[in-house]
């Protein structure tokens, strides 16, 4: 069983609103099985590593790098969000052929 993770955008929808944020998604077999509870607010590194700032700087690539892929949907992990998108405009349509 192969495991990783990756940084990917989740999409959590609020009240009214929906938060993004980047987390880290833990995978076994390539499926996405967890991500962590709260967004990625601060980067940090290792006092064994060679060079903090080039540690600093993978992690920011790999950051951007969940830009690149699609959002993930909080509520329907690990669906992407933009199933939840697809069906809200879909309901907007029937409610406005009604």
């Amino acid at each position: 069983m192969s495991s990783h993770w990756n940084y990917r955008i989740i999409a959590k929808k609020l009240s009214v609103e929906v938060q993004y944020g980047i987390h880290e998604v833990h995978y076994e077999n390539n499926i996405p099985i967890g991500y962590t509870e709260n967004p990625i607010t601060s980067l940090s590194f290792s006092s064994d590593i060679e060079d903090p700032v080039e540690s600093l700087k993978w992690q920011l690539d790999a950051m951007r790098l969940a830009c690149d892929k699609p959002i993930l949907d909080d509520a329907n992990f690990p669906n992407e969000y933009l199933t939840y998108l697809r069906k809200k405009k879909l309901n907007q349509i029937e409610e406005y052929l009604k």
